[in-house]
């Protein structure tokens, strides 16, 4: 019983309006499905190159950068929570449309697209989460929203999975009609707020300092975009690494991808309650980093699915540890009054990632092959774990 209520106790003191949020994002995310397999789409159902869908998926975080910038400045002007709904309900109808693209030009075009959109809701979320949550509950509100985020992305591989088996059209269907059923559910469940929470932060003496002037912000963003390249091949390569070299079944790859969103969901909200006092941030983020390396490394010298298995679970307990932190880091570092734009710089430094991740990815194979491509984010990750150890002496 005394277990049982600690457990409680790690969501105890979220509000209403958090756990609403939650649910939208728990179903946005169930629909999560077409950027997990696109790569394995464009090579297998389109027939085109692994250097033509590196391509494909750098143009996705083009749009994913652009829309976080653009999301941030929309958020400072006109409030999270229109761009919370117009976001969700753009990028579902581009994720559709998506499906029908004839050719390369085209599905590069809508690739642009959906992340334009999709990612303004990044920078809204992240000012939502500080409208509706205390500064002292911060980490406890990202855990949540990670939570339902990631309880969505154990939902959306497997049954992606089961739909490519099908046909891959039934992907952009089901992504999309799960954006525009969480636009819906956030404009008829979700009280609006025109105002964004002009909390003090803990860290600036300047409160009126940009983003782009906060010099040791701009440090830590660029360390964390050298740790997201480096994780973002979940996103390209590591799909078609089971595909290509292990020759799994769609459904098999997203039971697998499975494992990252489950792990999550189960663990992070009880670990994040019982750890967040214990360390600083910056240890947490660097033992999230050097678990990153450990995943790679295990694939070199072994090959089995096991190893695949536990490389996938190391590589999940990375995320646990790294990103709500970094996240929180970002979030207390920001003025009140410019957390859009904090928030949008964050957002864009992993969108930057997404664009520099599959296009370093794909080509590392074809000159290196797969063996390269591990040893290359083994060097990443170490060059993000030693920027993150130097920022922590610097605090």
């Amino acid at each position: 019983m005394k277990n049982y209520k600690q457990l409680l106790q790690a969501y105890a003191g979220i509000s209403r309006e958090m756990w609403l949020l939650a649910i939208a994002m728990l179903i946005n995310r169930s629909g999560s499905m077409v950027l997990l397999f696109l790569s394995v789409y464009l090579t297998k159902e389109k027939h085109f190159s692994i250097s033509q869908a590196g391509v494909i998926m750098s143009v996705f975080g083009i749009g994913s950068l652009a829309g976080a910038f653009i999301g941030g400045k929309l958020v400072d002007r006109l409030g999270f929570y229109p761009i919370l709904i117009g976001s969700l309900a753009l990028s579902g109808c581009m994720i559709i449309l998506l499906g029908f693209m004839p050719n390369f030009y085209l599905i590069a075009i809508f690739t642009f697209l959906v992340p334009l959109f999709g990612d303004m809701f990044r920078p809204a979320n992240a000012a939502s989460i500080s409208t509706y949550s205390t500064p002292v509950g911060y980490t406890q509100a990202i855990a949540l929203n990670r939570l339902a985020m990631n309880l969505g992305f154990t939902i959306g591989p497997m049954l992606g999975g089961f739909l490519a088996s099908i046909g891959y059209r039934f992907l952009f269907w089901a992504d999309g009609l799960t954006c525009l059923l969480a636009s819906i559910y956030i404009y008829f469940m979700i009280p609006a707020k025109k105002g964004i929470k002009n909390e003090k932060s803990e860290y600036l003496k300047d409160k009126s300092l940009s983003p782009y002037k906060d010099r040791q912000y701009l440090q830590f963003l660029t360390f964390a975009t050298i740790y997201a390249i480096a994780f973002f091949q979940l996103l390209s390569l590591i799909p078609l690494y089971y595909k290509n070299e292990y020759n799994l079944s769609e459904t098999k790859i997203g039971w697998l991808m499975a494992v990252n969103g489950g792990g999550v969901a189960l663990i992070e909200m009880f670990l994040i309650y019982y750890l967040k006092n214990k360390w600083t941030e910056f240890k947490f983020i660097s033992l999230g980093i050097f678990l990153l390396l450990v995943s790679y490394a295990i694939l070199i010298p072994f090959h089995s699915i096991v190893i695949l298995v536990i490389s996938m679970l190391l590589l999940t307990f990375s995320e646990m540890f790294a990103m709500p932190f970094m996240s929180t880091y970002s979030m207390r570092r920001a003025n009140g009054k410019s957390i859009g734009d904090y928030m949008a710089l964050y957002a864009m430094s992993w969108s930057l990632a997404i664009i520099i991740a599959p296009i370093l990815g794909t080509q590392l194979v074809k000159y290196f092959g797969y063996n390269g491509l591990w040893i290359s984010l083994c060097l990443l990750s170490g060059t993000a774990l030693l920027g993150f150890q130097y920022l922590e002496k610097r605090e």
